[in-house]
């Protein structure tokens, strides 16, 4: 490695960065979080994709059923009950007879259903005679899920779990890489989902002897502009660079 000269040269790298590669590295408790959820996500994928499959070919098959052997009947209001968590909304319970025997159901009706609602006041439902007891007023069926749902919903897990496992192994090849003395050019204030961050441009010079320019983001406490740190770089491909400590890997220290 090039040593260079000046106020780089005093700094002192830490004592896990030095000898030969590679390093033995080890995952941070951030990047065992980190990991968790990239396996948390990539299970969920493979289970949503799985229980939503499922789901929607029963919601299809209640749908036919529905629509081939559903009829109509006249039910009378028994109850009628607000909720007003998620904002006003009736849920009306009813009763209807069916072979002489009795039924109950209940709808929760849309808060853009104003229609006038009284105990006693007769409401049209519809229901499928081999299952008497599964009702629904009329234009209240339950209609499921899209199917673009489900690869949508896959998709997303998917990719957030490859993000991660990404961030991860990013990090890693990192870590096993060529450690060198930066200097800090510019410090910017920005914000992430994980709060306030700052992004740090450096320069330092790879064992080549070429000059490299980057920028990282660390946490809360960044470095001035003009100090010296020390930074970690892809062997092969030296533009990948990140300013050292990183927060989910880290190499362990050597004996």
């Amino acid at each position: 490695m090039t040593s260079p000269s000046g106020a780089a040269a005093d700094l002192r790298l830490p004592q896990e960065l030095l000898g030969s590669l590679p390093r033995d590295v080890r995952l941070t408790g951030g990047g065992i979080a980190v990991a968790s959820l990239a396996v948390a996500a990539a299970v969920g994928a493979l289970m949503a994709g799985i229980v939503m499959s499922a789901i929607y070919v029963r919601a299809s098959a209640e749908r036919q059923l529905r629509e081939r052997d559903a009829v109509t009947a006249e039910a009378r209001v028994v109850q009628i009950q607000e909720r007003r968590s998620d904002g006003p909304r009736r849920v009306v319970t009813y009763r209807y007879d069916v072979n002489g025997r009795g039924y109950t159901g209940r709808t929760a009706l849309r808060n853009s259903d104003r229609r006038p609602m009284t105990q006693g006041a007769a409401v049209h439902i519809a229901f499928v005679p081999s299952e008497p007891e599964r009702s629904w007023m009329i234009g209240y069926a339950r209609t499921g899920f899209p199917l673009w749902l489900i690869p949508l919903t896959v998709f997303s897990l998917a990719t957030t779990a490859l993000a991660l496992f990404w961030s991860l192994r990013r990090q890693w090849m990192l870590s096993e890489g060529r450690v060198a003395r930066a200097q800090v050019t510019a410090l910017k204030r920005v914000s992430g989902h994980e709060g306030k961050r700052y992004r740090v441009t450096y320069e330092f010079q790879t064992i080549s002897g070429a000059r490299q320019h980057s920028r990282s983001d660390v946490g809360k406490a960044p470095p001035a502009i003009g100090a010296t740190i020390p930074v970690l770089y892809h062997r092969d491909q030296p533009e990948w660079s990140a300013t050292y400590p990183m927060q989910l890997v880290r190499p362990a220290l050597r004996n």
